[in-house]
């Protein structure tokens, strides 16, 4: 594809995947008053009881109005999850022949559960972070938060989280298109160890060593099991080139002619 198809391709991809978050914006709209008081509301007063007074406050007029708004469009990103991981994925691959279309189904298969499951996460995190930082009140002090500044905490954890475990199906993506070999990866292990306790250790709410490695677990889960699926892949794409002379030539190198038969005279 030339350079402007390519990008009329992502015009039309972003169209497609920014369409589904306004329709899934809409149904969020109406979702938004339960969310926020079962998973902003419920924990600052779980932090109340405990001996801090903790209340959700708006500093201008407007800002009840705006933050739903933010909220909504947060759920439509979580509710319309399948149609844009679909549309970035069918985006980097490229050509999108019969078998690339097909990967493109089992990738949003395992991407949008993956997804869901780093928002749960998220969701299990977040009421620890409210009790944390209301921890350091002063005794019969008043904990008055943002409340724009609380959903942004929230939604930078859901999308923080979501994203992360979506990264080591990107990595089998890869290989299946053939740039990353799963010996590569393997040997990157130490690295890949490295940044997962990083990454944990950033979004972590809490210095508690063991909710970081809860944390850190999945992820290195996640690409110790990539790993083995790009590994398998290799091996059924080298035992395929094995036992086809003819697969992977590139477009110069002739093949190889079949032997002549014994009754067929080889000059004529």
């Amino acid at each position: 594809m030339a350079l402007r198809e390519h990008l009329a391709e992502l015009r039309r991809r972003v169209l497609i995947g920014s369409i589904a978050i306004v329709l899934g914006a809409i149904g969020g709209w109406f979702l938004a008053q339960p969310v926020m008081e079962r998973f902003i509301i419920e924990p600052l007063n779980q932090a109340s009881q405990n001996g801090q007074k903790v209340t959700l406050t708006y500093r201008a007029i407007a800002d009840a109005f705006n933050i739903q708004v933010k909220v909504a469009i947060y759920i439509g990103i979580v509710i319309s999850s399948p149609v844009w991981i679909y549309q970035l994925w069918a985006f980097v691959t490229p050509g999108l022949t019969r078998k690339e279309r097909r990967y493109s189904l089992w990738f949003v298969a395992f991407a949008v559960p993956l997804f869901l499951c780093g928002v749960a996460l998220a969701v299990v995190i977040f009421p620890k972070a409210v009790a944390f930082g209301a921890d350091f009140a002063l005794e019969d002090s008043l904990n008055q938060p943002d409340a724009g500044t609380v959903i942004t905490f929230a939604a930078r954890l859901i999308i923080a989280l979501g994203t992360a475990f979506l990264l080591p199906l990107f990595l089998v993506g890869l290989n299946l298109m053939g740039v990353l070999s799963g010996k590569a990866l393997g040997k990157q292990w130490r690295v890949a160890v490295f940044i997962a306790f990083l990454f944990a250790a950033i979004v972590s709410p809490s210095p508690d060593a063991s909710q970081m490695i809860l944390m850190a677990l999945p992820l290195v889960l996640l690409y110790t099991i990539s790993v083995f699926i790009c590994l398998f892949v290799d091996r059924r794409r080298r035992r395929k080139r094995e036992s086809d002379p003819v697969f992977g030539l590139s477009p110069d190198e002739a093949s190889p002619l079949p032997p002549p038969l014994d009754d067929e005279p080889l000059d004529r």
